[in-house]
């Protein structure tokens, strides 16, 4: 049974049994499902928003899904460099660091740095020796 359909059985018992009949009780039992009515309003909104958020996770995930089969097929048909080859000098080479000021990793190439010269953290911008 819903709120909105307790709310109206309890209605139906305080008009059935005349319990309205005393004007005292009756602004009390007004008041109180008064008060439940507005719960059970609220309490739909909130089922409501709670929808709305539910698909939208929803379609967010079959976005999230796509994308991540669309990045399986890349690399798939991405080239392949073979050992042996030649143009392996040719590739960029990477190492990662983490920052001491800010504590965060990053990626970067060192044939792009002299040997004293300093790294920029690229989160805080702080320059530091690798």
């Amino acid at each position: 049974m819903s709120a909105r359909e307790k709310i109206a059985y309890l209605r139906g018992l305080i008009e059935g049994q005349g319990l309205s009949e005393n004007v005292g009780l009756s602004k009390f039992h007004e008041a109180l499902l008064g008060a439940f009515d507005s719960i059970a309003q609220e309490l739909d909104q909130v089922t409501e928003a709670q929808d709305e958020l539910r698909e939208y996770v929803e379609d967010l995930e079959d976005d999230l899904m796509e994308l991540h089969s669309d990045l399986c097929d890349c690399e798939l048909s991405a080239p392949h460099y073979d050992d042996d080859d030649d143009d392996e000098d040719e590739e960029e080479k990477y190492e990662s660091t983490t920052c001491p000021e800010c504590g965060r990793d990053f990626a970067y190439q060192p044939d792009a740095y002299d040997e004293d010269e300093d790294l920029l953290c690229p989160h805080c911008g702080q320059p530091f020796k690798q």
